[in-house]
């Protein structure tokens, strides 16, 4: 299993078991599987888009000298697709996203960097809205 799929799996999980999104379905982003038609309740697919890993960090030391550490940031990009059945709206989408990133920002403090939902869109493949957004949240890491 590789770290990325990891992350997914773990967000999917957490979501899944926190009271406040009963209503909701979580999954691992659908790649080249057939997607439920059509959308019956809200479904939300997740998978990461990316990791970049950035040149270690610096310090200052007291007597002014900067040493190069073993820490790094790595930023990772966490999609985040919501489908929902054209009957529920756009704007139905839009506020399920604004649930998790208030989950993601204040219940797990996920230190997002920024946050990105686009427009409902309807996808004919599965009779639903989907609206595409991914977060993207700052770790420190040692190398």
């Amino acid at each position: 299993m590789t770290v990325n799929g990891s992350i997914a799996e773990g967000i999917v999980k957490t979501l899944s078991q926190t009271a406040d999104f009963s209503d909701l379905t979580f999954v691992l982003a659908y790649k080249n599987e057939i997607k439920p038609t059509p959308i019956s309740k809200p479904i939300v697919a997740i998978s990461v888009k990316g990791c970049e890993i950035g040149e270690r960090l610096t310090e200052t030391l007291d007597n002014g000298e900067t040493k190069e550490t073993e820490v790094r940031n790595l930023l990772t990009t966490l999609s985040v697709d919501i489908f929902l059945p054209y009957s529920k709206g756009g704007n139905a989408g839009h506020k399920i996203f604004d649930r998790i990133a208030t989950h993601f920002l204040f219940v797990k403090d996920l230190n997002i960097v920024k946050a990105v939902c686009g427009n409902a869109d309807y996808d004919k493949s599965c009779e639903a809205l989907i609206i595409r957004s991914h977060f993207v949240f700052k770790q420190t890491v040692s190398s």
